[in-house]
Order: C-alpha cells, then sequence, then structure tokens
C-alpha cells in the first residue's frame, strides 16, 4: 500500500539518477549539491542511481504535517508538491548541513537540537509546498513568567539528560510548535542554545577550580564524553577546555 507521506532528498554530491513516478520515467540526474528532490510516496517513487551518492533525506507523514497545522491554528493542508521532482531549495540545503554535525555525532545528545531543525523543516515545507500561510515566528508571544521558571527549573534538574522540545512544552502547557516559538521570543535564543550556553558556563567555572580532570567535568556538565566536550566549548570560547584552563586558571602560590 502507498503511503500517505513525503520524502525530501538533499544532495551532497551530484548524481546519476533515473526515475519513475506512478510508473512513468523521468530523468532526474543532478549536477550542483544542494539540489533537493521532493517524492510524495502515495506515487510510488522508484529510484535507479548509477553513479556514487551522498545526501540527507527528510521523512514526513500527512499525521505529522496535519498535527503541525493544528498547532499552529492554521488549516489543513491536502499535501506537499512541486512543479519539478529536482530544484534548487537554499533553506533545506542550510538544514541538511546543520544536521550533518548530528548526523556524524549520532551518540550525542542533540534531541533539543534536532527537534527544532524537524520544527523548521515543517514550518518551511508547508510554506513552500503546501502553500500554508503560517504566522510569523514574531507575532508569537514569549513565555510568562511562571512558564519561563518552570521550564528553565525542568531544565536544570535533567541538566545531564537529553530532553526534547516536547517534554519543555508539556511544562509549559503548550504545543511544541508554540512553545518553541514562545522560548526564543523570551529568551532570544532556542532551547538548545540555552542549554549549550549553561553547560559552557558550568564547565568553564569547574575549569577554575582544583577538583575534577577534563573527562570528569565533561560528565557533570552533560556532555557524552570529552571529545564532545572539546567539540561544544571550542565553538563559543575558540578553545579546547584544556587550554583555555592553562590560560585562565590563577597560578598556585
Amino acid at each position: 500500500m502507498a503511503e500517505n507521506a513525503y520524502l525530501f532528498h538533499v544532495q551532497f554530491l551530484p548524481a546519476a539518477v533515473d526515475m519513475w513516478v506512478d510508473g512513468k520515467h523521468r530523468p532526474a540526474t543532478t549536477t550542483t549539491p544542494g539540489t533537493t528532490f521532493l517524492y510524495d510516496l502515495r506515487s510510488n517513487p522508484v529510484a535507479e542511481i548509477h553513479s556514487s551518492f551522498d545526501n540527507i533525506r527528510f521523512y514526513v507523514s500527512q499525521a505529522t504535517l496535519d498535527e503541525f497545522a493544528f498547532d499552529h491554528g492554521i488549516r489543513r493542508i491536502m499535501g506537499l508538491e512541486s512543479s519539478r521532482i529536482a530544484f534548487q531549495d537554499r533553506v533545506m540545503w542550510g538544514l541538511a548541513n546543520a544536521l550533518l554535525d548530528s548526523v556524524e555525532h549520532s551518540n550525542e545528545r542533540s534531541t533539543l537540537f534536532i527537534d527544532h531543525v524537524a520544527l523548521t523543516f515543517c514550518a518551511h515545507v508547508m510554506r513552500a509546498y503546501g502553500d500554508a500561510a503560517l504566522p510569523n515566528d514574531r507575532s508569537a508571544g514569549g513565555l510568562s513568567p511562571w512558564q519561563l521558571r518552570r521550564v528553565l527549573d525542568f531544565i536544570a534538574a535533567h541538566f545531564n539528560d537529553d530532553p526534547s522540545i516536547a517534554e519543555l512544552a508539556r511544562e509549559c502547557g503548550l504545543s511544541s510548535g508554540y512553545f518553541s516559538r514562545a522560548f526564543r521570543q523570551t529568551t532570544g535564543v532556542t532551547p538548545h542554545q540555552w542549554l549549550i550556553r549553561r553547560r559552557v558556563e558550568r564547565a568553564r567555572q569547574l575549569l577554575l577550580g582544583d577538583g575534577l580532570g577534563l573527562a570528569d567535568i565533561a560528565l557533570v556538565c552533560g556532555f557524552v564524553d570529552q571529545s564532545h566536550f572539546n567539540r561544544v566549548f571550542a565553538k563559543p570560547e575558540g578553545d579546547s577546555p584544556g587550554r583555555w584552563r592553562q590560560r585562565h586558571r590563577k597560578p598556585r602560590r
């Protein structure tokens, strides 16, 4: 049975491809990285690939699109479609590149980040390929003081866990989509960015002390291991935790 869902393929390498959609042949060879394909799985798409390939696939069901529309208070869209099977989409290219790090380090705790990408993806494809009139993020109200306090307390209590946006939204009695927009409206950053900043701040405090090694600090601050800690810490600080500690810790008398 054909599935009521859609696939987006974002190509990182050019590929020689022949497609069959509803049994009809449609050549789909690509020459430019970033080319995006939209497949309606109800049309039984079949691909024959004649070269090496490298892509990221985004899957979304009609049920997910319906839920997203309900959460945003807009009409249900009847599907996603494009006039061409292959096209350039800068937003999809950006989302695919943003996910590369999470794909290559799939053992690391990145649920909040992936959730954020998923919400961004749904909003984009519904606007671009479903002709949905979604509200602008700036029109969303922020969190009330009690909601912000509740969600920050929840994050603090689960500092070493890997919470999802859905879990944080439940603490505020909101849908995932509305919570994500409201949190950013209130704090200026996404939930994932907020959590990473708090982890790095905590790590800086511990690096200035004498009690813990780098591997222990990584675990205390919610990083998977020291390698994860090194990579995340270096992005905002411009240096590894070890070198940062050497530069900033006061010498013993």
